[in-house]
């Protein structure tokens, strides 16, 4: 019993050796709003089209099954985003800084996310 157990372990250590960046990748839930109200957890984000111009590299996994913590708040210019994202595809061989899964109002998102601003 103890033998297979540990064998178990050491074939999930090796599952997670494969795959890094799932392994490394921080997954956060947003309630995406693209309104022009404000909350005060807002974390404003401006797309970009240029993966150097950005803070970070983000890979979308999928919609979320219920509300973040935090909402997130597409900018159409820098003046008010905390921070510039670069949409990294599935596949796109860049490495995401964070992997992210939506909730809220995702069709806005995945359609700005399409076309970024320049």
């Amino acid at each position: 019993m103890f033998q297979v157990l540990i064998k178990l372990m050491m074939s999930l250590a090796l599952l997670i050796i494969s795959f890094p960046a799932l392994a490394r990748a921080e997954i956060i839930d947003y309630n995406i709003v693209t309104d022009e109200f404000y909350g005060l957890n807002a974390e404003r984000v401006l797309l970009v089209s240029n993966p150097d111009d950005a803070d970070k590299r983000v890979r979308v996994i999928g919609k979320c099954k219920g509300r973040g913590a935090t909402e997130l708040f597409l900018e159409d210019d820098p003046t008010n985003a905390r921070e510039k994202w670069f949409v990294v595809s599935g596949e796109s061989d860049l490495e995401p800084d964070l992997s992210i899964c939506l909730s809220g109002n995702a069709p806005n998102w995945f359609e700005k996310a399409a076309h970024p601003f320049q």
